[in-house]
């Protein structure tokens, strides 16, 4: 099992290239969970001028007691010149296997939005870089992580804290979140869920149908129980439950069979056949990277067939040539960027 499971990390997850502040208490209380209040500020450190990483954890997230997270935040080329002015906000979510600061170092995020009136706020979605949460709060509580209330985390806490601590535009006209691999599930996962909070969503490379399309769900199935098994050590199904007897849960979490929710969302997808370029073929790691686009090309496939069927209007980024592989989600960014500041600007 541990042999499989290393084997879906590759395939779901991304692969990888080879001044701390007085700590800030908030309450853990279980009536301060869902809130702003429930993150406690552990540590704060800058990288240049534009990036604020902090360490946090809540209650929510039972284990990041001991074991923190990290919450970076890029600030827009002149923010603290402006102290009138309100931006925009990009929330980034990581894949399986990846911490948060991906977002900083493998895709370059921080040079790509220097000329942006953009704040890019970038959460870990594991712990350690470990299996990942699935971008739901579990169903199963009775894991060795306890609470796992990671979509709590990201949607209700996290937002707030952000919107109380920077000079954000409040509203969904003002909000957009993306994801990579198992983040690219958890953006198109959490604009479905939560049209009111953000805007725009897009996935690069992500498994953005988990149950609408039957070939799909049982992909979808196979990968989340031998990642929770062999990475995570815990119950196959403990995100969503068990995928016969949930099915209602899987239903309720998967883009594809709430696509209608998203019909005034802006939203891009971005995928390739897993066909690699010539540059790719000196890395070690092809076979997977391949394999695992191919893979998530259906998931793409499966989602845009419940959009069309839905009449459901979205932005379809589909390459002949592409892996599994960093690179490529430079090139997913680089093209969204300006898509996104357009919506941002008011046009769709």
């Amino acid at each position: 099992m541990r042999a499989l499971a290393l084997n879906l990390v590759i395939l779901l997850g991304l692969v990888s290239p080879a001044g701390a502040a007085v700590p800030e208490r908030g309450t853990d209380a279980d009536d301060v969970a869902g809130t702003a209040a429930a993150i406690r500020v552990l540590d704060r450190s800058r990288d240049g001028a534009r990036v604020v990483s902090w360490t946090v954890s809540t209650p929510s997230l039972e284990m990041s007691s001991s074991m923190p997270l990290q919450v970076h935040v890029i600030l827009p080329t002149g923010y603290g010149k402006q102290p009138e002015r309100r931006y925009p906000v990009l929330y980034a979510l990581p894949g399986t296997s990846n911490e948060a600061s991906v977002w900083l170092t493998n895709i370059h995020t921080v040079e790509l939005t220097r000329e942006l009136g953009l704040i890019v706020v970038i959460p870990d979605g594991t712990y350690d870089a470990d299996g990942g949460g699935f971008y739901t709060d579990w169903v199963d509580r009775t894991t060795s992580r306890g609470v796992a209330n990671w979509e709590t985390f990201h949607t209700q806490e996290l937002v707030s804290w952000i919107d109380d601590r920077y000079r954000t535009i409040r509203a969904r006209s003002g909000r957009a979140v993306v994801g990579i691999s198992q983040g690219g599930f958890g953006s198109m996962s959490y604009a479905a869920r939560h049209p009111g909070i953000y805007g725009a969503a897009a996935s690069f490379s992500g498994a953005v149908d988990i149950y609408h399309g039957l070939q799909c769900r049982i992909g979808a199935a196979t990968l989340v129980a031998g990642i929770m098994t062999g990475l995570n050590q815990v119950q196959p199904f403990a995100p969503f439950g068990d995928p016969v007897t949930n099915a209602a849960n899987w239903r309720a979490h998967d883009p594809g069979s709430l696509v209608e929710n998203l019909a005034h969302t802006r939203i891009d997808l971005y995928t390739s056949t897993g066909f690699p370029g010539e540059s790719d073929l000196s890395d070690p790691a092809v076979p997977g990277t391949v394999a695992m686009e191919a893979v998530l090309h259906q998931s793409n496939l499966c989602f845009k067939d419940a959009a069309d069927a839905a009449g459901v209007a979205y932005g379809w980024h589909s390459y002949s040539v592409g892996t599994h592989a960093w690179k490529y989600g430079d090139r997913s960014l680089k093209d969204y960027l300006p898509r996104l500041m357009r919506f941002f600007d008011g046009g769709r």
